[in-house]
C-alpha cells in the first residue's frame, strides 16, 4: 500500500486504492517548501485522474468482493 499517508486507514481495515505511477522525481519536491501546485505536471495529473476514475468506476460496478482481507495475527 501507499505508506504513511494511508497507514492508519489500512491498519483500521479500510479498503484502499493504491495505484502507482513513475515516482522518479517524487521526492525532489515532496513535503518541501517548493511542493506547490505550480510544479504539477498537467499530463501526469491527467493520467493519474484517468487511472483512478477508471479503477473506481470498475470497483463501483463489479460483483467482485472488494472487502479487505482480515489480517493474520
Amino acid at each position: 500500500h501507499g505508506g504513511t499517508d494511508i497507514e492508519a486507514a489500512v491498519e483500521a481495515g479500510a479498503a484502499v486504492v493504491d495505484l502507482a505511477q513513475d515516482g522518479t522525481h517524487y521526492f525532489d519536491l515532496h513535503h518541501s517548501a517548493d511542493d506547490t501546485l505550480d510544479k504539477i505536471d498537467p499530463a501526469a495529473l491527467t493520467q493519474a485522474v484517468a487511472a483512478y476514475a477508471a479503477t473506481l468506476w470498475w470497483a463501483a460496478n463489479t460483483d467482485a468482493n472488494l472487502r479487505p482481507a482480515k489480517a493474520v495475527p
